[in-house]
């Protein structure tokens, strides 16, 4: 049992040597892969061009904000006043909550400390 468990080790050694030594084939590139090269050498020959025309005018600026600001969908005044209220409402439940653990908090440390 043994000498079958070395003769496989062998074997794996004298593998991984044979593929050591085996000079490497160049890999012909196939159209596709061509192809691939290119698309992204024309993607980074994009990304430079974009990045070279990112300097626009003030005005333009303005003008393409003001396009964007159109296609806004704005509140209406009830839902403005509706959602004032619930953050109104939800400050005032966190003000008391918090309120609340203080006082819990002092009345706690008062016990234990004693302070008159």
């Amino acid at each position: 049992m043994a000498d079958i468990e070395k003769t496989n080790e062998n074997e794996k050694i004298e593998k991984t040597e044979k593929s050591k030594s085996k000079p490497k084939q160049s890999v012909k590139k196939t159209d596709a892969d061509k192809a691939k090269e290119k698309k992204a050498n024309e993607k980074g020959a994009k990304k430079a061009a974009a990045a070279k025309k990112s300097k626009r005018s003030p005005l333009k600026w303005f003008r393409e904000a003001r396009s964007e600001f159109k296609k806004v969908t704005w509140p209406t005044p009830k839902q403005v006043v509706k959602n004032t209220g619930v953050v109104l409402v939800m400050l005032t439940i966190a003000g008391l909550a918090i309120w609340g653990v203080d006082l819990l908090l002092e009345y706690i440390f008062g016990l234990i400390l004693i302070v008159e």
